[in-house]
């Protein structure tokens, strides 16, 4: 089930998936309340939120243990959805970004289900999120002190900051890094983004980052950048967490809630 539709990652993963084997894509997608009612050559329904929970309801009790759920919804739907998923026991993949990540953790923890949450589905740039961890936990007092700084650039249809950027911000504080949510700049605007120099057929789908660590007297500063253009490497990331979650859910995990470090280690 590829909830989000029509949105870009969706209709991307949608088309994907129904090119290869081993899963198909059912005709029913939760979507916002200001979109079409069909999608994909007429095939797929989109239902609004009014319909959510009797969607999930029905659709649990038709395709009993067999349904995946992907999410890449709007942020403020994503705390109602995971109820909704975990009170129908569908295991799910959440790749949208926002939301109370810790809440979402503890509903699934509470559920019969597994899920994988991650607010970046790219296996290289969680690989690198992964090396950060790896220093926070084995250098904790190698760059204390030190303030981070993030520049972070996505195309004008998202609304919230970054959920990567936050995320290496939260990690590289646990090493004593100042740090907050001001520390975060956020780009949209076109113009400034081609003086980036993002290329103009990628303004419409990027995710550029950079980090910059300086030392407390301004004389010392690590740099470090993970350019995306387009959602390829977002979409190659999903498969991986549906493959993985798939055989999770066939082992019987339940309550357990992933995330992309877990899929590349597996």
């Amino acid at each position: 089930m590829i909830n989000g539709l029509p949105g870009r990652m969706a209709s991307l993963l949608a088309y994907a998936i129904s090119v290869r084997d081993g899963f198909q894509v059912i005709h029913e997608s939760l979507t916002g309340p200001d979109t079409t009612q069909k999608y994909f050559e007429d095939s797929i329904r989109l239902h609004k939120p009014t319909f959510h929970e009797a969607v999930l309801k029905k659709l649990a009790s038709d395709f009993r243990d067999s349904l995946i759920a992907i999410d890449f919804t709007h942020p403020d739907g994503i705390m109602k959805n995971t109820q909704l998923y975990c009170e129908n026991r569908i295991p799910f993949i959440m790749g949208t970004t926002g939301g109370k990540r810790n809440e979402l953790f503890r509903i699934v923890e509470e559920s019969e289900i597994p899920a994988v949450i991650s607010p970046n589905m790219s296996a290289p740039i969680v690989m690198l999120m992964d090396m950060f961890e790896y220093a926070a936990d084995n250098y904790p007092g190698a760059i204390h002190g030190w303030e981070i700084r993030i520049v972070e650039s996505h195309q004008a249809g998202k609304k919230d900051v970054s959920g990567t950027a936050i995320a290496v911000g939260e990690i590289l504080k646990l090493m004593g890094v100042k740090y907050s949510l001001e520390n975060i700049r956020s780009v949209r605007d076109a113009i400034e983004q081609r003086l980036m120099g993002i290329p103009a057929d990628a303004l419409g789908g990027h995710g550029w980052h950079e980090y910059s660590l300086v030392s407390p007297d301004g004389n010392v500063q690590l740099r470090f950048k993970h350019n995306v253009n387009g959602r390829s490497t977002y979409v190659d990331g999903t498969l991986m967490a549906l493959d993985f979650l798939a055989v999770k859910k066939e082992q019987g995990f339940k309550g357990v809630c992933f995330s992309m470090t877990d899929v590349i280690r597996g």
